[in-house]
């Protein structure tokens, strides 16, 4: 494979053996340590709880094949079989080595790697409930290995390799790239492909490996005839659906998941109203249990999270619009690039939810002409005053000063907001930022928070992104966008 081939892989897989790497699930550990040592163990609570785990999944599959358990070749793929191969104490003694999410809460990328670990469960129960109600000749609890094992390649390099993951994120601020795009630019090769050099180092059964990244043509395929192109199939699209549901905006989602139902339409026996309701099922599912075990992260946020490292500066300007030209550039770039590099700059900054770029139009309105964030192509479209009522955004212009709204809902700040923001967007806290060039705003910064923030981010914006006003600035004097 080409990515076994990237100087990454050997780099990775060397730091995964001299690390002890990770536990997925602290709570699921002690789980299976007090079921383990319980006299009347339930093996269907016990491979219930080991699920729930990718990285403890793996490392039980790996040992039970090791040439140690003298397999011969045989292929061990589900954990019932593991169990039975390696025993409860050994069982226990992998459960505690990667009892490590203690220690994980200490890190940059410990939110991002909850969140990671929220999308492999669902995957995971989503290929299994596919599998159970479509294709009941299968190996239901082998294709929820699979699907949990789908993110083991993005889980490890954000574990192992936590700087390339934030050149990744520079690169997507600095040039305005999807996700896919910047990995592919960084690593040399997709997150998908890394998860099989992984599979394929730790030996993993081959079932499990020839389903982390499977080539598909461009046609729908066929329906499969075994139990390895089953679970190839099965696992990708619950893959393309957790992408769907926890990494592409959500404008985007309702879209692409239709679009993958009808690809694996026939392969997979999928009818569009049971796929959403086998989704909703697994997404309560999830739910639940990160509910039941108190899991410091949970399906709304962890969609949240994971849907910002893939998000993309969207402007509303057409070609005709001098900030997108050629001419008049600045720092080498179209006044439009600095702008989209800026925009994410500052809402990364800040941790907005949403952030725009207002630009006066007519006599006192506003409209905004660029976004990045939550439902931004529908909020960027309408995001507008218009009329002559006093409003929260002109009375901010008019002052030329910077306002944050902790509360939008007190009695002093809510009337000043206009009906049709309300309608929108509803933000409970947000910031207005004016950039003012010899004392006329030619901007005004919009970043809102979609839970209620009392701590304003000006101090944050001003020492973390000290040149982003005037990066702004510089970009709108250069080449002004159109009426």
């Amino acid at each position: 494979m080409e990515a076994q081939n990237s100087p990454l892989i050997p780099r990775l897989l060397q730091q995964m053996e001299t690390s002890p790497g990770f536990a997925g699930l602290g709570a699921a550990v002690h789980t299976i340590t007090k079921l383990v040592e319980a006299d009347d163990v339930e093996i269907r609570d016990l491979v219930s709880t080991i699920l729930r785990d990718a990285a403890l999944t793996a490392k039980l599959l790996r040992i039970a094949n090791s040439s140690r358990y003298g397999q011969g070749g045989r292929n061990v793929s589900t954990i019932n079989q593991a169990i039975a191969i390696v025993g409860l104490k050994t069982v226990k003694s992998v459960a505690l080595s990667l009892a490590l999410l203690d220690a994980l809460s200490n890190k940059p990328q410990s939110r991002q790697l909850q969140a990671e670990i929220v999308a492999a469960y669902f995957c995971g129960t989503l290929a299994s409930e596919i599998t159970r109600l479509n294709a009941p000749r299968f190996n239901a609890q082998e294709a929820q290995v699979c699907g949990l094992m789908q993110s083991i390649g993005r889980m490890m390099t954000l574990y192992y390799l936590y700087d390339e993951i934030e050149r990744i994120r520079a690169i997507q601020t600095e040039k305005n790239l999807a996700e896919e795009e910047a990995v592919q630019e960084v690593l040399g090769s997709s997150f998908a492909e890394i998860g099989a050099a992984i599979a394929a180092h730790w030996n993993l059964p081959d079932v499990l490996q020839q389903s982390m990244a499977p080539v598909v043509g461009k046609a729908p395929p066929q329906a499969p005839a075994t139990a390895i192109g089953w679970h190839q199939l099965c696992t990708l699209f619950a893959r393309l659906v957790t992408d769907s549901l926890f990494r592409l905006p959500e404008n985007r989602e309702k879209v692409d998941l239709a679009r993958n139902i009808e690809f694996f339409r026939v392969a997979l026996g999928l009818r569009e109203q049971e796929v959403h309701e086998i989704v909703e099922k697994a997404l309560a599912d999830t739910e639940t249990l990160l509910s039941d075990m108190a899991f410091p992260c949970n399906v709304e946020d962890a969609r949240n999270l994971l849907r910002k490292a893939n998000e993309r500066v969207l402007d509303v300007l057409s070609g005709q619009d001098t900030l997108t030209k050629g001419s008049d550039k600045l720092f080498g770039k179209k006044p439009v690039e600095v702008i989209q590099y800026t925009l994410r700059q500052i809402h990364d900054t800040a941790g907005f939810d949403r952030t725009l770029l207002m630009l006066p139009e007519g006599a006192s309105g506003l409209r905004a002409i660029a976004g990045v964030g939550r439902d931004i192509n529908h909020i960027t479209a309408k995001f507008r005053c218009r009329g002559g009522e006093q409003d929260i955004f002109r009375m901010v212009m008019g002052k030329k000063t910077d306002f944050y709204i902790a509360d939008a809902k007190l009695p002093s700040i809510i009337n000043f907001i206009p009906v049709w923001y309300r309608e929108l967007v509803d933000a409970p806290s947000f910031l207005l930022l004016s950039l003012v060039h010899h004392d006329q705003v030619v901007g005004l910064v919009y970043g809102d928070y979609s839970e209620k923030q009392m701590n304003s981010p000006l101090k944050a914006i001003k020492e973390r992104a000290p040149n982003a006003r005037e990066d702004l600035l510089g970009a709108l004097l250069a080449g002004a966008a159109k009426k």
